[in-house]
């Protein structure tokens, strides 16, 4: 991996080093296996694992036997033996086959590797919480298609951001059983002149069970879900990043990543504070998928041994613990330099004029006798009425400039148009003044029946008024408490 996005516990496990020692620490418990079952002496036995022990591994020794024979296992054996007497050489890898050495200890480093990512995991969650518990009452727009929905508090977008991780870490969680199993059983799994308790003893001496009915390798299907589930984690990471970056987006941003003093946005535009971690991020899922997907197809091997899946595990399981470490890295960064913007979420709220409480405005109408099809047509009308541009700005809407010239005409009209008035759904409704709009298809006559109707219902004072309690934050989100409650994040404010 680039040093850029390398993670150094992650170089550390992965290392020559680190797994020649891993290969020969299950030789270790082989040689001990036999020592149990009275096939050497304690006096061999002791003499190999202190000679070697005494003898450190040659890293540069064994790279060069490995150019001359072509066979990285035998290049290790060969290093270690040279230490031995000839007489001690015959215990030393006795009837187990290469990938009965790098089994345990590939399943190990992948192990160590989860230990390295788990902790990232555990603090991104909190961050997650703390920015729920911090924003539970700051309301924001929902979107949905890219569209103004209804209104939430950015608490529960962190929320929604919180159990979709969920997910993905406790999938990464589970999978840690997988890594209970190895094997210790010869050249094509069935053992041969390997006695079955070697296996056992020597898997138990370093923590695994036996898997029954592993080939030369262990089923390579054990090992796929792992694989997946990173990826998956650093997708649902993209996922969040995604959402950041899109709030963060020019004109009006609502939260946008750490921007350090220092920082430079562009080379060639200063103004620019370029959403360069959350980019990241999406780089890295794109990574993350690539290398899951290679692990997947190793799947399949032919019969019950071939070499195709080694040279793709020695490159991308170690990558694809790079990039997930990277970016929860960046993401932990992200979420604990977070800047929110509640005034311009207030802003964007306020501008949506009131089309946020459409669902209940319908809904409200249905309960007061009108049809299902009148009450949707008069909110949807009410909705196109309220954005329609003032007659100004439709003149520079439905006039493509010819020139430049002409461009920077409507530029300088439309910065000395007075702003415009915001006028709600809220407001416009009770007063009836529906319009016919080019967008639906409403006759003069259907438009004339809608005001008639309203008209009427709002003569009430009482109607009035429960009218204007549906667009309240605490009738729309009175419910967002029950997410904060199943998900066992409560505060005194909750």
């Amino acid at each position: 991996m680039l040093e850029r996005y390398a993670n150094s516990e992650i170089n550390k496990i992965f290392t020559d080093e680190h797994k020649l020692q891993l290969w020969q620490e299950t030789e270790f418990a082989v040689i001990r296996a036999m020592l149990r079952l009275r096939m050497i002496d304690r006096d061999d036995s002791a003499a190999i694992i202190t000679t070697l022990q005494e003898s450190p591994i040659d890293v540069e020794w064994w790279k060069k036997r490995d150019k001359e024979i072509h066979h990285d296992l035998n290049a290790f054996i060969d290093e270690r033996v040279r230490y031995l007497p000839t007489e001690l050489h015959q215990y030393f890898h006795k009837n187990i086959t290469s990938y009965d050495t790098e089994e345990p200890a590939f399943a190990r480093m992948l192990l160590e590797a989860i230990e390295v990512v788990l902790p990232l995991c555990g603090m991104l969650k909190e961050e997650l919480i703390t920015l729920a518990l911090k924003y539970r009452f700051t309301i924001m727009n929902a979107r949905t298609h890219g569209q103004e929905a209804e209104l939430q508090s950015f608490g529960a977008r962190c929320l929604s951001w919180l159990a979709d991780y969920e997910v993905a870490a406790q999938a990464l969680t589970r999978t840690l059983e997988n890594l209970g199993y190895s094997k210790l059983s010869g050249a094509i799994g069935k053992y041969g002149s390997l006695n079955p308790e070697i296996e056992k003893l020597a898997l138990a001496d370093l923590k695994f069970k036996p898997f029954t009915g592993a080939t030369q390798i262990m089923p390579r299907i054990l090992y796929a879900p792992i694989a997946q589930a990173l990826s998956n984690l650093v997708s649902v990471l993209d996922k969040i990043a995604g959402d950041i970056r899109l709030a963060a987006r020019s004109g009006r941003p609502i939260m946008q990543e750490p921007f350090q003093k220092k920082q430079k946005g562009s080379s060639a535009m200063p103004h620019k504070k370029n959403t360069i971690r959350t980019e990241q991020v999406e780089g890295m899922a794109r990574m993350a998928r690539g290398y899951a997907n290679m692990i997947s197809e190793s799947i399949k091997t032919w019969e019950e041994r071939a070499i195709e899946q080694s040279s793709v595990e020695r490159v991308a399981w170690p990558d694809l613990f790079h990039v997930t470490a990277q970016a929860l890295k960046v993401m932990n960064l992200v979420m604990s330099g977070l800047k929110v913007y509640p005034d311009n979420m207030l802003k964007e709220i306020h501008e949506s004029r009131g089309v946020y409480a459409s669902s209940e405005a319908k809904e409200f109408l249905k309960t007061q006798g009108l049809a299902h099809e009148a009450a949707y047509r008069i909110i949807q009308l009410a909705c196109f009425n309220v954005f329609e541009p003032s007659s100004d700005r439709l003149v520079i809407r439905e006039n493509v400039p010819s020139s430049f010239g002409e461009a920077n005409a409507y530029l300088k009209m439309i910065s000395r148009l007075k702003a415009e008035k915001i006028t709600s759904i809220e407001d416009f409704v009770p007063r009836a003044e529906l319009r016919v709009s080019d967008s639906l298809d409403a006759s003069w006559e259907d438009v004339h029946n809608y005001n008639a109707v309203l008209k009427k219902l709002f003569s009430d004072k009482e109607t009035v008024g429960k009218w204007h309690r549906l667009f309240t934050p605490e009738h729309l989100l009175q419910h967002e408490k029950t997410l904060y409650e199943q998900m066992g994040i409560t505060s005194q404010t909750t």
